[in-house]
């Protein structure tokens, strides 16, 4: 019997700790350039422990000047447990420009090459759809590029 409460114990400490794990998150490098991204806009996660959503503006990213040849490789890196990375391409600071390009990365993919990105300003919102073993959901953030042909 106090083996059988043992396996119960271990189980309810698995569950406690996947519950207080952190959303998944995405990072963004061009011709090797590291981009920083904004802070997590807006977000849901449900799941076994607790279900809530967020939505705020979207976020404001740092800017980063990149000398790149075209047509432009963009390379995300993102946990297993990411299964869609979709991606908006605005020409200029933020939304409030004009949408060039939309993508979907897949199935694993994790690159994504764009002959619209061709020298300016682009914002990048990303937004990953993601699942675990007791949740899901998704979230997203941003990134702010300054394209310069090479």
């Amino acid at each position: 019997m106090s083996g059988r409460c043992g396996l119960w114990a271990v189980l309810r400490l698995v569950l406690v700790a996947s519950c207080s794990l952190p959303r998944p998150t995405v990072s963004l490098a061009i011709a090797g350039t590291n981009v920083p991204s904004s802070r997590e806009g807006s977000y849901c996660q449900t799941g076994g422990c607790s279900s809530h959503c967020a939505d705020g503006p979207a976020p404001a990213a740092p800017l980063t000047a990149i000398r790149v040849g075209i047509p432009v490789r963009l390379d995300f890196t993102a946990g297993s447990e990411v299964s869609t990375i979709h991606g908006d391409i605005w020409l200029g600071e933020s939304i409030s420009g004009q949408l060039i390009e939309s993508f979907d990365l897949v199935n694993g993919e994790r690159a994504y090459t764009t002959t619209r990105m061709t020298g300016g300003r682009y914002y990048i919102l990303v937004s990953l759809r993601w699942s675990r073993l007791l949740d899901n959901g998704d979230t997203g953030v941003a990134f702010l590029v300054e394209i310069a042909p090479s």
